[in-house]
């Protein structure tokens, strides 16, 4: 497996498993909730960068003949980096345990929680489409990088393992 596409492929399912622990702050509470979403900010920016010649080309050609499936995710990531960043922006500022650990105290109205739970809801939405468009990546990563390497795992004998190959009988009649 080439390195890139190893991190690529550990950060991916990183996130999208940090994403699913607080999607639901009833599931860790609310103290894990905050912090766990604060460090997949930082995964969120270091993902940026690992695909930020993408970004780059496909910014500086969006409008020339590009696939049009590269636009729809191009537009899909930026809709989803603007939701997630406001419902991450948001969620700082409606924060108790970080702020409190940080020793700042905010009185900051209900619109901001209105606005961070709609961001949030944005978000599962917009990284539901953003997985379905690399659902195929996905698959054939996977099943490239972990389920063959798994399945030639179990079926090559060890080393000093005793081989019986099948006899096979021809029957006369």
């Amino acid at each position: 497996m080439s390195t890139s596409t190893r991190n690529n492929l550990i950060l991916d399912i990183t996130i999208f498993a940090a994403f699913l622990a607080i999607a639901s702050p009833k599931l860790t509470g609310n103290t894990i909730h905050e912090w766990l979403s604060l460090a997949l900010a930082a995964a969120i920016v270091v993902h940026l960068l690992f695909h930020w010649k993408w970004i780059i080309a496909l910014s500086k050609n969006f409008f020339q003949k590009l696939f049009h499936l590269s636009r729809l995710n191009y537009i899909v990531n930026i809709l989803l980096f603007i939701m997630m960043t406001a419902s991450m922006f948001s969620g700082l500022l409606i924060s108790k345990s970080i702020l409190e650990t940080l020793g700042i105290h905010l009185d900051v109205g209900q619109n901001w929680k209105m606005l961070h739970n709609l961001t949030s809801d944005l978000s599962v939405i917009l990284l539901g489409v953003h997985f379905a468009l690399h659902f195929k990546w996905l698959l054939s990563t996977l099943k490239r990088y972990l389920i063959t390497p798994a399945i030639q795992l179990f079926q090559r004998p060890r080393a000093g393992a005793l081989v019986v190959e099948p006899i096979r009988i021809k029957k006369e009649y």
